[in-house]
């Protein structure tokens, strides 16, 4: 006959061995099916289908901040030719600065000594006046008849002289005249032929005068374009930061940007990067509205930096690594953002199929 103690431990043993039967078996399991099998746990997750981020809107080609070109530094501003929210061509005049009039009378001042230059290579090139070249001919006429005259009267000295009607000194003069005349009549005709003369290296001068001339015009036109801001590219203004009468800062001027094609800038983590591709389709939600605006991956970043657009939540990770990638806006709901610059937006992008149109895509940038 068994004794109690003895049928109280008969089931324990019994559970004991089940429970080693169950923990021999999970281990055969996990050594047949999942250490040697060679595939991570994380494989057995569903693959993703969306990647989600946070971003803002922005104009194409991004804002653009306008201040004064190099060497004016310290300028203030002295006109404003436009308003916030108006739009602009191209090389438009945006403001000008307080040293635009006295830079329009420094190159005003170019322009005249360029045109001095200029005459005088002309007057250089037509030689000396029809006056003057008369004028000296006539010398020239006069200092030969009057050699002439001289000549004769040395003639007759001479036959005199060998007479002895005609004293030695009376002879010498004749002779000192004569020889005096014939060195005018040689100058006059070295100055007319110097006169009607024109000389290479005259006109060599005078070229090399209207080139340093024709250099300080474009100087001062440079100055002059220097003391007008304009527009970098079309656009619309979107701030002004200088108004007339005061000192242009490290914000510069104006602000603008392409706001008829707004871009989605979408901060993706850079985890998430290499699951994305030029033409992949997203969605861009508003967070002020709720719109949804459908769009495409344009551009994909190749820097890694901090976030700039961050949630409410203050504990969310505000350090985080990201890279910014361009969503293009489908064109027919630009109109919507087109003030909502710099709006905070959030990105849904789809995995699981890119868009026939992105081969259509010029602008493809870094994959």
């Amino acid at each position: 006959m068994s004794q109690p103690g003895q049928n109280q431990r008969e089931p324990r043993i019994a559970v004991w061995i089940i429970c080693g039967l169950c923990l021999t078996a999970g281990v055969w399991i996990w050594q047949n099916f999942g250490r040697d099998s060679g595939q991570p746990v994380a494989a057995l997750q569903p693959p993703r289908s969306r990647v989600h981020a946070l971003g803002r809107l922005e104009p194409a080609g991004t804002v653009l901040q306008l201040a004064a070109e190099s060497g004016n530094e310290g300028a203030v501003v002295a006109e404003l030719l436009i308003r916030e929210g108006d739009d602009v061509e191209a090389g438009a005049v945006l403001a000008v600065l307080d040293n635009h009039l006295r830079r329009t009378a420094a190159l005003n001042e170019a322009q005249a000594k360029l045109e001095s230059a200029e005459a005088k290579l002309q007057q250089t090139k037509a030689g000396a006046k029809a006056g003057d070249i008369e004028a000296q001919q006539a010398a020239v006429n006069l200092t030969d008849e009057q050699a002439k005259v001289a000549k004769r009267d040395l003639e007759r000295a001479r036959e005199l002289h060998q007479k002895k009607a005609l004293e030695d000194e009376r002879l010498d003069v004749k002779k000192w005249e004569y020889e005096r005349l014939l060195l005018e009549h040689r100058r006059a005709s070295g100055l007319l032929e110097s006169i009607r003369e024109i000389r290479a290296t005259d006109v060599v001068v005078a070229e090399k005068e209207i080139a340093i001339a024709r250099a300080a015009v474009a100087r001062a036109e440079a100055d002059l374009k220097s003391s007008e801001l304009r527009a970098a590219a079309a656009g619309r203004i979107l701030k002004i930061h200088t108004h007339p009468g005061e000192r242009i800062g490290d914000r510069g001027v104006i602000e603008m940007g392409d706001v008829q094609h707004m871009q989605a800038v979408a901060e993706v983590f850079e985890a998430d990067i290499a699951l994305l591709d030029i033409g992949m389709p997203a969605e861009v939600l508003m967070d002020g509205s709720g719109d949804r605006i459908q769009g495409t991956i344009r551009e994909i970043g190749n820097l890694v930096a901090r976030k700039i657009v961050l949630t409410n939540d203050p504990v969310s990770d505000t350090d985080a690594r990201v890279v910014e990638v361009r969503i293009q806006l489908d064109a027919a709901q630009l109109h919507k953002v087109a003030r909502l610059s710099n709006a905070r937006v959030e990105v849904f992008i789809d995995l699981t199929r890119q868009d026939v149109e992105s081969s259509q895509i010029t602008d493809r940038g870094p994959r």
